[in-house]
């Protein structure tokens, strides 16, 4: 039994070495992934251009407004009878801007999650092209990391990637 038990530990030891000599040197970068979203170049002219369209959306939006409000104060002095008959008008105005205002808040977030969506492909795309052309086994996020290298740290070079493509 004493002899089992010594075999068993001998064995033990022995394969805790050979997988300490087969271990292999892993090479792991890690990135500020919202640094390079924020940074990238592409980010900053689709904010631009989402900017101007909902800046434009909204003097629309404005502009109907106004014609609302008009329209509200006219009723305020009308008659009986004719406000009757112009009430039914305003709602329907009503309504429409609602509509209008609800539709233009949807679009603008279906485009803008069309981008975001976008942006992430081109620097998931670039991070992994890296990872595979400088032999990286691991890249994770920096907020996983609680201490690393500078050394580790490949946010610039995954920036300067992703800005490079964006041009073309």
């Amino acid at each position: 039994m004493k002899k089992c038990i010594i075999f068993l530990v001998a064995l033990a030891v022995t394969c805790s070495f050979s997988q300490i000599s087969f271990a292999k040197d892993l090479k792991i970068g890690y990135l500020n992934f919202l640094e390079v979203f924020n940074e990238y170049n592409k980010t900053k002219d689709y904010d631009e251009v989402l900017n101007k369209k909902a800046e434009a959306k909204e003097k629309e939006l404005k502009v109907k407004e106004s014609e609302i409000e008009k329209m509200q104060s006219k009723l305020n002095v009308l008659k009986d009878k004719e406000k009757a008959k112009e009430e039914k008008n305003f709602q329907k105005v009503a309504q429409d801007f609602i509509q209008l205002k609800r539709q233009s808040l949807i679009d603008l977030k279906k485009e803008k999650d069309e981008k975001m969506k976008e942006i992430i492909e081109d620097i998931d795309k670039a991070i992994k092209d890296y990872a595979k052309k400088n032999n990286f086994d691991l890249v994770v996020h920096g907020s996983a990391v609680l201490y690393g290298d500078n050394a580790m740290d490949i946010t610039k070079d995954i920036l300067k990637i992703v800005n490079s493509t964006a041009k073309k």
